[in-house]
């Protein structure tokens, strides 16, 4: 019974604390805290949030450019993508 009992205690716990940690790791990276940072023209004429200061629909701003998360581009300043660089 001791090498049963050995090999539950090396062997099978530690597998299960590993299915455990992979789960919970699994489930925590499911919820991804969105931190992409666009560029946006601070003009009320603007439309659209651009992933590139180069874009050539950002080269038309005459305005200040703002570098800011998209979730705040598509919410407070109600920016799409752009269709040049998106």
């Amino acid at each position: 019974m001791t090498g049963i009992a050995i090999y539950i205690s090396f062997i099978i716990l530690p597998v299960k604390n590993i299915i455990k940690f992979s789960l919970v790791f699994m489930l925590c990276a499911s919820f991804k805290i969105t931190t992409d940072k666009v560029y946006v023209c601070d003009s009320k004429g603007s439309v659209a949030y651009h992933g590139s200061k180069d874009c050539n629909g950002l080269n038309k701003c005459t305005h200040e450019v703002i570098y800011i998360t998209k979730t705040d581009a598509v919410n407070t300043y109600s920016k799409r993508a752009c269709k040049m660089c998106y």
